[in-house]
């Protein structure tokens, strides 16, 4: 019943033919690699294609790298709290006398901390801080130049009493971090000079040796002074000797 009250209500004088689609070939359409298109088609299709201007022909890809315009961009938004933080790290960096930049490799925070342990032994303490606050805090200072270690992730140890030799012969063991360059005593160094640097006998033993060089010609100088003076008394003791032998033989006899 309810379907013949259907079928008059949506009872309609207009014929509408049944459509229905079909596809011209039987295999699915490859959108990846479009079959080719026949000639005529295909001339009208670059004939009409779309022709632009293209600005990059004079200009080379660098300037126009949008990862380096973004970089750019990010760099000219400095962050009121990145100044306070590049303003310390500068002023911990100055006040120390042994600074040792280290390239860090992939490790988890529970390996840094073992590290930073180990570290802190020897008199190293490890400044968090990023790349970008060493950029703010370095640039036009003495220790720009260390900007280029300052690309990937690196780690930064400060200090004032360290012992270099300790600090290269722990950095062989560690697996995670590798020692770049240093900064000792506002002196840039690189690991080879380290290497030389620590090698170099103590500093008393070096003032031992100033000494010595020092005190050098004076000696020789007194020697000089003193020889002839040394030959005639000695001489005056020989002949005093003989004479005193030469009278005792005559009282004998």
């Amino acid at each position: 019943m309810s379907w013949l009250m259907c079928g008059r209500l949506f009872q309609s004088n207009i014929a509408v033919p049944l459509v229905q689609t079909l596809r011209h070939r039987s295999r699915r359409p490859n959108l990846r690699r479009p079959a080719v298109p026949h000639w005529q088609r295909a001339v009208i299709l670059k004939v009409t294609q779309p022709q632009y201007l293209d600005i990059s022909e004079d200009v080379h890809p660098a300037e126009i790298c949008k990862l380096r315009i973004k970089n750019e961009a990010k760099q000219k938004e400095v962050n009121p709290f990145e100044q306070i933080l590049a303003r310390e790290f500068l002023e911990k960096t100055e006040a120390a006398k042994v600074i040792a930049i280290f390239h860090r490799n992939a490790m988890t925070e529970a390996e840094l901390y073992a590290v930073r342990l180990q570290l802190n032994k020897i008199g190293l303490h490890y400044q968090h801080y990023n790349n970008n606050i060493a950029r703010l805090a370095f640039t036009g200072t003495k220790y720009e130049a260390l900007l280029q270690l300052y690309q990937s992730q690196t780690a930064t140890f400060i200090g004032d009493d360290v012992k270099i030799a300790k600090l290269l012969k722990m950095g062989k063991k560690f697996a995670t971090l590798t020692l770049m360059a240093g900064v000792l005593e506002g002196r840039l160094m690189s690991k080879s000079d380290l290497q030389g640097y620590a090698a170099l006998p103590s500093i008393h033993t070096l003032q031992g040796q100033l000494v010595g060089i020092l005190n050098a010609p004076l000696r020789r100088l007194s020697q000089n002074l003193t020889f002839h003076q040394t030959a005639l008394a000695s001489s005056l003791n020989q002949y005093m000797s003989d004479k005193t032998k030469g009278t005792t033989k005559n009282e004998d006899t």
